[in-house]
């Protein structure tokens, strides 16, 4: 039922009406149920109209389904580390991504990395990328609601250009409604692409400069070229090893030769031998990264370096340890002279295996060649390699060893000091030495300084007696000489000095006086000699006895006469002559 109430009302009637409502409603709690219509007549006046209906209670019944939300991303995806054109991830190496993200319903949630801007979220468990394996870099483990995930892509592929776009999703593992959030691909720095770094191409190395004397340079030349230009041209970097043991971090690990560093194509370095370095040709291994640490695929390349061999020097000759010569008169143990030096050899003391020598006078037409000279006794001896001992080599990390060389020196070796009119005086002995290494190189000095070769005068009478035979008393040996033969037994020419003392009987009773005695260079007969012995005041005869000039011997004679005087008792007389040799200084 209905009522319907017309009335004219003014332009502030809504509001009279609103306020009674309101108050009806707080002060009686009144239900009501109002139709009221607005009508506006001709004359341009608003009037009300109500329906009035009957009071009744009704329900409706509220649904709704409440979906499962994605997790929401608190902390943004992130490279870890971030990559960037200058600090790329190297091909194979590992790759990391962070986020911390909150899920509404507190489930856990992976986050996914994926090539595409596609992941597909999987009840219960981890969610997929678009496309399958081939676009997905790494899924993390499930995790905990706010707190950070980590992804890891344990080998990064090459995906052929130096960078490669990503796409970051956080997805819950909502039991029945698994769900992925809008993709991420973070910012700046540590956001996408993810920046690649590839390997160098190392094709070769060679020795570039080789065959190198101890301490000489080689340079090793490696073939290697590298494609990536991002950030700039990549350093190549190239390690040269003792051994094949090397690491990116530390480089050699064996000893090390060399490093050297290009950003275009080849890289070289260089390194000197040390001294000693035996002579042979070595082994090395070249290693090449670039700057990022990417080792190339194919390394530790070998190659080799010659080492050459090189003759030894000599110096420091010193002949007889400074000492003049003096040599022994023929007939007694021949003198004994040396040289001696230092042979230095940069492939080490150790090849020095041999060495010669020669000793010699200084006057080059007496010795021509000087060192080389040929072998004469009066101005030159060769001694070889038996008559040299190399010692006081250390090992193969020394350069140095000595030698000492003896030659026995003959008694006519040509003197040299300025004894008499010597016309060898103002020349010396000198010595020369060579040393010879195992591959038959030869390196020779000569002694600065020389030394003096010692005149030495000496003779021998060949004969034991001078045998007058048997004379009567008052008689002489008239023209039947007795003769003795003086050999010159030293260096120099010499005459002979002689003198003599009486003939004594066996019981040294009765005598002949020394001047009963005569002597000559020739034949005489008694009367006649040239000279009377005595045993005060030598005489001094010209022999012709010159210096010898080889082992066959230079001699003259003397020959001797006698007179016994009447009276002399018989029996057997002897006496002693002694002849001693003087320089004739006429004679050189």
């Amino acid at each position: 039922m209905s009522k319907k109430i017309k009335k004219q009302i003014k332009r502030s009637m809504p509001v009279f009406v609103i306020t009674c409502l309101l108050v009806s409603t707080l002060t009686a709690g009144l239900v009501f149920n109002l139709d009221f219509n607005l009508v506006k007549n001709t004359d341009n006046e608003i009037s009300l109209e109500m329906n009035l209906h009957e009071a009744k209670a009704d329900v409706a019944t509220t649904t709704v389904t409440v979906k499962n939300a994605p997790p929401n991303i608190d902390v943004d995806v992130a490279e870890d580390p971030a990559s960037a054109s200058t600090t790329p991830i190297n091909v194979c190496n590992k790759a990391e991504w962070t986020v911390t993200a909150s899920d509404p319903e507190l489930n856990n949630y992976y986050l996914i990395i994926c090539a595409t801007d596609s992941a597909t979220p999987n009840n219960g468990g981890a969610p997929t990328c678009g496309g399958g394996a081939g676009n997905t870099f790494c899924v993390s483990g499930a995790t905990v609601s706010g707190s950070q995930a980590t992804c890891v892509d344990a080998a990064m592929a090459d995906p052929g250009a130096e960078f490669d776009d990503w796409y970051g999703f956080v997805c819950d593992n909502h039991a029945t409604e698994a769900a992925c959030q809008d993709s991420s691909q973070g910012s700046g720095d540590p956001g996408s692409p993810i920046y690649i770094n590839h390997a160098p191409d190392y094709t070769a190395v060679i020795t570039s400069d080789d065959n190198k004397d101890p301490g000489g340079t080689f340079t090793v030349t490696a073939s290697v070229t590298d494609g990536d230009v991002q950030g700039g041209a990549d350093v190549l970097i190239l390690d040269v090893c003792a051994t094949n043991s090397w690491a990116t971090s530390t480089g050699c690990e064996g000893g090390s030769w060399c490093t050297g560093t290009s950003t275009s194509a080849d890289v070289s370095c260089s390194f000197a031998t040390s001294t000693p370095a035996v002579d042979d040709t070595y082994s090395y291994y070249a290693f090449i990264k670039d700057w990022h640490e990417m080792p190339a695929p194919v390394n530790g390349r070998t190659a080799n370096y010659t080492v050459n061999n090189v003759a030894p020097i000599v110096s420091n000759v010193v002949i007889n340890g400074g000492a003049p010569i003096e040599i022994e008169m023929k007939g007694v143990a021949s003198t004994t002279a040396s040289s001696s030096a230092d042979i230095y050899d940069a492939n080490s003391c150790l090849d020095i295996v041999d060495a010669t020598s020669s000793i010699y006078i200084s006057d080059a037409l007496l010795a021509p060649g000087g060192l080389n000279c040929s072998a004469d006794n009066n101005y030159c001896y060769q001694m070889e390699t038996t008559d040299c001992v190399v010692s006081g080599c250390s090992g193969s990390s020394f350069t140095t060893a000595q030698v000492l060389c003896t030659v026995e020196i003959s008694y006519y070796a040509t003197p040299t000091d300025n004894f008499g009119t010597n016309p060898q005086d103002g020349d010396n002995w000198l010595a020369g030495v060579t040393g010879i290494d195992d591959d038959g190189l030869k390196g020779a000095s000569t002694s600065v300084s020389g030394v003096e070769l010692i005149s030495l005068e000496a003779l021998d009478i060949q004969e034991d007696e001078i045998p007058y035979g048997s004379i009567r008393g008052g008689q002489n040996s008239g023209d039947a000489n007795a003769t003795t033969t003086v050999e010159n037994y030293g260096n120099v020419p010499i005459n002979t000095q002689v003198e003599g003392l009486p003939m004594w009987d066996n019981t040294d009773t009765y005598w002949i006086t020394d001047a009963n005695q005569e002597f000559d260079l020739n034949n005489f007969t008694y009367g006649l000699g040239s000279y009377t012995l005595s045993s005060t005041t030598p005489d001094t005869l010209n022999t012709v006895t010159p210096k010898p000039t080889s082992f066959t011997g230079v001699s003259d004679e003397i020959f001797w006469g006698i007179n016994i005087p009447g009276g002399t008792p018989s029996g057997d007389y002897d006496g002693l002559n002694t002849f001693t040799a003087v320089l004739d200084d006429l004679d050189w």
